[in-house]
C-alpha cells in the first residue's frame, strides 16, 4: 500500500461482532492489497462482549494510521453498525468486507478503482467471489464460485435489471461502488427502516446493489478476488429457508418503494418470494406436526404487507399468469 498525503479516496467498511477467530485474516487481505492511492479502514464492531475482537481491532490500529475505530457500548444490529460508518462517508468510492471474509486477489481494489475512474456512467465494478460453507466446527463442507460461469464479464443496466434479464449479483466481498447514494448522507428510506420490518431489506447485497444500479451501470468480473464464508450462524446463512424467501418478498416491496416505477417487475418478484415462503413454510410445518404458535406476530405481519401489496397490484399480477387468490387460499390454510 501507498501512503502519502493525497486524501483517501476509498473507505473500505468493515463490521465486526464476535469475529476474535477469523478478523484478523480479513484486516490482513486489506493491507495486502496493492494499490497507487489512499484508502482508509473503518472497522465498525457491534459491541463485541464474547471475544478478543476489540483488543485485536485495537493492536490493528496502532500499527496503521488509516484504521478508523467505530466502537458500540450497546448491539445494535448489523444495519445500525454498518450506517454508523456510512454516514460520514466521504470518499469516492468505498466497498465492504465482512470480518469473517478475505480477499484473495492482491489488485482487486486497483483494478476497481481503475475501472470506474475511467468509466464515469458506472457505479459499480463487481467481481465473483469463491463460496467456502463450513459446518459448526468450522470444517469445509464444501467450495464453489457464488457465480456460475454461464456469466460472462461485461455490463448491466438498471433496464436489464427492470426487464428482469439474468443479471449477476456477487456476495458483498466482490463489490465495489463509486459513492453516489451516501455522499450526502444516509437515504430517508434506510434510517427508517431501522427497527421496523423493513430493516432486513437494506442489509444484504442484492439490496445494496439494486440501489446503486439506479445510480449507473454495473460491471461484472468474473475473476474470482475473495472468499465468502458460508456459516451456520451466519447473518443470512443461519436463517431457515422460509425466513430468506419472506425478507427477500418483503425487500421487493421496499425497494418498489426506492424506485418509484416499474410496478410489474417488484410486485411479481414479491408475489413469487412469498409463494417459495409458504412453500417453505408448508414443509417445515409438516415437519414440527404442528400449527399453533409457530408463525411469530413479526413474520404474520410481515406476510400480511407482501400479501397486500401484491393485492393492491392484481391486475399486474394476472398479467404475469399468477394468481392472487392462491396466496390468499396458502394463507388461510397456515393461519396467518
Amino acid at each position: 500500500m501507498i501512503k502519502n498525503d493525497q486524501k483517501y479516496e476509498l473507505t473500505i467498511i468493515m463490521s465486526n461482532y464476535n469475529q476474535e477467530k477469523v478478523i484478523s485474516k480479513a484486516i490482513d487481505s486489506v493491507f495486502a492489497q496493492i494499490v497507487n492511492f489512499r484508502f482508509k479502514l473503518i472497522i465498525t464492531d457491534d459491541n463485541s462482549c464474547e471475544d478478543k475482537s476489540i483488543e485485536i481491532i485495537k493492536s490493528y490500529a496502532k500499527k496503521h494510521d488509516n484504521i478508523e475505530m467505530i466502537l458500540s457500548c450497546n448491539n445494535g444490529g448489523y444495519l445500525t453498525n454498518i450506517l454508523r460508518a456510512k454516514e460520514n462517508l466521504k470518499t469516492k468510492y468505498f466497498c465492504l468486507l465482512d470480518a469473517d471474509d478475505y480477499w484473495t486477489d492482491r489488485f482487486f481494489l486497483q483494478r476497481a478503482y481503475d475501472f470506474l475512474n475511467t468509466h464515469g456512467e458506472y457505479a459499480i465494478y463487481e467481481a465473483n467471489v469463491m463460496i467456502i460453507a463450513e459446518d459448526k466446527d468450522g470444517n469445509t463442507k464444501f467450495t464453489r464460485p457464488m457465480i456460475s460461469a454461464r456469466h460472462k464479464s461485461g455490463t448491466y443496466s438498471k433496464t436489464m435489471f427492470l426487464n428482469n434479464e439474468s443479471i449477476p449479483i456477487t456476495q458483498t466481498t466482490g463489490m465495489f461502488f463509486r459513492n453516489t447514494i451516501f455522499i450526502d448522507g444516509i437515504p430517508g428510506i434506510m434510517k427508517d427502516a431501522i427497527k421496523t420490518r423493513s430493516e432486513r431489506s437494506f442489509e444484504g447485497d442484492t439490496g445494496r446493489f439494486i440501489m446503486h444500479l439506479k445510480t449507473g451501470l454495473a460491471y461484472y468480473d468474473k475473476r474470482v478476488v475473495g472468499v465468502y464464508r458460508l456459516t451456520e450462524s451466519g447473518i443470512w446463512s443461519g436463517l431457515a429457508n422460509s425466513k430468506q424467501y419472506l425478507i427477500s418478498a418483503r425487500m421487493y416491496l421496499d425497494y418498489y418503494k426506492y424506485y418509484n416505477s416499474n410496478v410489474p417487475f417488484f410486485v411479481t418478484r414479491a408475489y413469487r418470494y412469498l409463494q417459495n415462503y409458504l412453500f417453505e413454510k408448508q414443509k417445515e410445518l409438516i415437519e414440527l406436526n404442528s400449527k399453533n404458535g409457530f408463525i411469530d406476530e413479526e413474520e404474520r405481519l410481515m406476510v400480511e404487507d407482501v400479501y397486500l401489496f401484491c393485492k393492491r397490484y392484481e391486475n399486474e399480477i394476472e398479467k404475469e399468469n399468477y394468481c392472487i387468490s392462491k396466496l390468499k387460499r396458502m394463507i388461510k390454510v397456515f393461519r396467518i
